[in-house]
């Protein structure tokens, strides 16, 4: 009976651990959102509130320590009322560093809607299809 027990304890652990998808090996060193980026492509400042009528949009920055792997990387941005208003998707990345933006003017090449609303914004950041973190940000009038 102990044996029996000990055995189906095994079986269970080792289905639990072949259902767990593996999680993305980065660890984020800077997340952050700003206004703007320097000539180095660096953020200038951080911000977690925007106004439509005094900025030109967002900037995500995102830099993780180095793991010399290549990864695929995917930013979903969503308004508050939780619309896809921006899309970024990088297959086979080798880089550790992504900055994506939004405009408030203009649609940009991954932009689906120029934001309008009012409220609490959120970026998805995902990993090898594993979501690895969640940035969120204001927009006021």
């Amino acid at each position: 009976m102990k044996d029996a027990l000990i055995k189906f304890f095994i079986m269970v652990l080792v289905l639990i651990m072949n259902s767990v998808p593996v999680l993305a090996q980065i660890r984020i060193n800077t997340l952050l959102t700003t206004e703007g980026l320097n000539k180095e492509g660096f953020p200038v400042t951080y911000r977690d509130e925007f106004s439509l009528s005094k900025h030109k949009g967002v900037q995500y920055y995102i830099e993780w320590i180095p793991d010399d792997k290549e990864h695929n990387i995917s930013i979903k941005w969503f308004d508050p009322k939780d619309r896809l208003i921006n899309y970024l998707n990088l297959s086979s990345f080798s880089d550790y560093v992504v900055r994506d933006y939004i405009s408030f003017i203009n649609k940009n090449k991954s932009q689906f809607i120029v934001p309008s609303l009012f409220g609490e914004y959120s970026i998805y950041f995902y990993v090898d299809n594993q979501l690895l973190a969640i940035s969120k940000f204001k927009v006021t009038k």
